[in-house]
């Protein structure tokens, strides 16, 4: 192995020898991916999957909401599709955005005039 890293420029690695951090993020990810298995029904869960493609921060914190609410005892059987409906509503309903436009005014009414002479 440490032949093979000699062809490598200082400071790179080949892929899998980092490992500590990406195995340990895969790791989490994958006791995530279990979690939810066991506390959402299959249309729940490929409605998550498909929110996830859209909004991955709304899913990933909808997933730590769910995984709160079951390490809680909050939920006593497994989430629908419609409950998690309901649930990302909610979450839309706190986090919507809301864009406010403001114009300004470059010019007094009473600088206006019709006179153009004074640009000459």
């Amino acid at each position: 192995v440490h032949a093979m890293a000699a062809d490598l420029p200082e400071g790179f690695t080949r892929a899998g020898e980092d490992g500590g951090a990406a195995d340990q993020q895969a790791a989490m990810e994958e006791q995530l991916e279990t979690i939810m298995s066991s506390i959402l029904t299959p249309e729940a869960k490929d409605r998550l999957a498909r929110v996830s493609l859209v909004r991955k921060e709304k899913a990933q914190a909808l997933k730590m909401e769910l995984v709160k609410q079951a390490q809680s005892g909050q939920l006593r059987e497994r989430v629908t599709e419609e409950k998690l409906i309901e649930m990302l509503e909610e979450t839309g309903k706190k986090t919507s955005t809301r864009v406010s436009i403001q114009r300004r005014k470059y010019f007094d009414d009473e600088d206006e005039d019709e006179d153009d002479s004074d640009l000459m």
